[in-house]
């Protein structure tokens, strides 16, 4: 598997995209680094994805706050494994994770294992993991406003990933 490595240095702003299966090594090495790390994965066919990720805190008052989405069609996969590790000097770090998954076939699989490694005493973490299928509610009620299931469908997932692609801009 691919490696991409990307170190943050000493008060640094940086977006990082992920779009591919891949290993994402984020290291925020200098006080007051910040990493905004984004991605979007649309599955189709039988195409699987494996994508880890890394947010290593390694300086005091660093940030990093990831966000992948995925919209998984026909048998298409993602095996997510990310990791947020804050080393023992790195007190009053914020970290974020979160990986979401919109199913559009009970065909899809998810596998999503967020982990939190924390080794300093003042920092403040989160993490979780989402999937699900369109809810029913939302595809009657845009298709009782005249829209058909494809637009409908393609509606829904154009808001699922939204947030993603706004975020981008953040640092950027």
């Amino acid at each position: 598997m691919k490696q991409y490595i990307t170190k943050v240095k000493k008060n640094e702003k940086k977006t990082i995209v992920i779009d591919k299966s891949g290993e994402y090594v984020v290291e925020l090495v200098g006080e007051g680094a910040e990493a905004n790390i984004v991605g979007v994965v649309m599955g189709k066919g039988d195409e699987k994805f494996t994508i880890r990720t890394l947010q290593l805190h390694k300086a005091p008052n660093t940030t990093s706050d990831l966000l992948i989405k995925s919209v998984l069609r026909d048998q298409s996969q993602i095996d997510y494994k990310g990791v947020i590790k804050i080393v023992k000097g790195a007190q009053k770090s914020n970290a974020y994770q979160r990986n979401e998954n919109l199913l559009l076939s009970e065909k899809t699989h998810v596998e999503s294992k967020p982990e939190l490694e924390i080794e300093a005493d003042d920092v403040r973490c989160t993490h979780g993991a989402t999937m699900g299928m369109i809810d029913e509610k939302q595809m009657f009620y845009l298709m009782s406003r005249g829209l058909n299931k494809k637009q409908s469908e393609d509606f829904i997932v154009e808001g699922f990933v939204k947030d993603v692609t706004d975020r981008m801009r953040v640092f950027n």
